[in-house]
């Protein structure tokens, strides 16, 4: 139900004309794979009482050690598609983006700028250590911060959440994902990630940035090879070094089904594992919301507000006006990467902003708090329940895998040559 003061989305020409146009291309599509046609779904999205013009701080890790972040840095790209959205319904969305360098002195200095900028709220679209000194210096500041990539949500500070998985919910996922693979002896290799909660593997590797993944490969292929060695392949860590682990790992032959950390629905997953020579097509499994290309294809809800998402990626794409956050350059050299949380995070901001209708950070903060925002608010993805710091319901973390097979959603690359590498995850069958 629309909470009174709030009207999230509306429908009006423009949305009917994007409606029409945008969503043709994936119709046949969604017809082969459902038995109907894609319902058209509204694009533009308004806030009746929103302020005249929200501002919102978008924190990203442009270059950092692993695990702190980069790979997340061009995934924050779909905040850009949010505020293209709100700007079609005739509410103003100003994004500040902001480079933390990956680091807990830049992630502060940072937010300390957005203040001075008068944000409303905060996107921190990055993870790792860093992160709680952004959190922290936006709570001495008063201003709410969203978490869309981080998974700890222990011992956040108020009016701050997760927005994706966190790890009790991912550790959760894997063991669900195991159990329907019919395996229960993993072999974890971890990269950074550590090892999740209730996990008992059968083997255990540390791995780290600059070791030879080789011997890593064949230390694993003999294990297998053993009598009562490992059924299975667990990778936890940031995305390059997930993906490092499995080009090996194919390398040396090891076909055990192989699952991994949410990190790896990074786009810097599969440009890394390609880059590597690596096989896209191999068998993975990894957990997370089900929110990609493949279930914007569904007839349902979800599937309704998925494709509109992607009508207003091809059509913030489309616009020559619109560039990318540090480099000037057209959005459209990014739109394969942005993804869905990044956009949800700034819907639920504006949401805030309505229902107080206050730019003020104070105010947004304590709207935002308790606040359940869903498909009616505009968020592509899964509802959210910003009533504990982990604002993602457990049963919105999916078991899901891995193809090369685009349901054709995204613009056309805007650079000449082959497509950049990309996976698209779809929620696994249970056996």
């Amino acid at each position: 139900m629309t909470r009174p003061g709030v009207r999230l989305p509306v429908a009006g020409l423009a949305t009917l004309a994007l409606a029409a146009g945008l969503t043709a291309c994936s119709s046949s599509a969604s017809e082969e794979a459902q038995g109907a046609p894609a319902r058209p779904a509204p694009v533009a999205l308004d806030a009746v009482q929103a302020p005249d013009e929200v501002k919102v701080g978008v924190l990203v890790s442009l270059t950092s050690a692993p695990g702190e972040g980069s790979d997340w840095s061009k995934a924050a790209e779909g905040a850009r598609v949010a505020a293209y959205r709100f700007g079609l319904g005739d509410v103003s969305v100003t994004l500040r983006p902001m480079d933390d360098k990956g680091t807990s002195k830049g992630a502060a200095a940072a937010v300390q700028r957005l203040a001075s900028d008068g944000v409303s709220g905060i996107v921190v679209a990055s993870e790792g250590d860093h992160v709680r000194a952004a959190v922290d210096a936006a709570s001495k500041a008063g201003i709410p911060v969203l978490l869309p990539y981080e998974t700890d949500a222990a011992g956040l500070p108020d009016h701050a959440w997760v927005t994706g998985p966190d790890r009790a919910q991912v550790a959760s996922a894997l063991t669900s994902a195991l159990s329907d693979r019919g395996v229960s002896r993993p072999a974890l290799v971890d990269a950074g990630g550590g090892k999740p909660d209730g996990m008992s593997p059968s083997a255990s590797y540390r791995f780290h940035a600059g070791d030879d993944p080789t011997k890593l490969a064949d230390a694993i292929a003999k294990q297998a090879g053993a009598g009562k060695g490992p059924d299975s392949v667990l990778v936890s860590g940031p995305a390059q070094l997930q993906a490092t682990v499995v080009q090996a790992l194919q390398g040396a032959n090891v076909t055990l089904p192989v699952f991994l950390t949410p990190d790896a629905l990074s786009p810097a997953f599969a440009t890394t594992l390609a880059g590597l020579d690596g096989t896209l097509s191999g068998s993975l499994t990894t957990v997370g919301p089900d929110a990609g290309d493949v279930a914007a294809m569904g007839s349902g809800d979800d599937g309704q507000a998925l494709s509109a998402y992607f009508a207003a990626l091809r059509a913030t794409a489309g616009d020559s006006k619109v560039t990318d956050f540090f480099d000037g350059q057209p959005f459209a050299t990014v739109s394969d990467d942005a993804d869905t949380r990044s956009h949800d995070a700034v819907v639920a901001l504006v949401a805030a902003a309505a229902k107080a209708g206050s730019v003020d950070p104070a105010d947004v903060a304590d709207a935002l708090a308790g606040l359940q925002v869903t498909h009616a608010d505009g968020l592509a993805g899964p509802s959210l329940d910003f009533s504990s710091p982990d604002a993602l319901a457990d049963d919105e973390v999916a078991v899901l895998q891995a193809s090369t097979q685009s349901p054709g959603l995204r613009p056309v690359a805007a650079t000449p040559g082959p497509p950049a590498p990309q996976l698209f995850w779809f929620t696994a069958p249970s056996s």
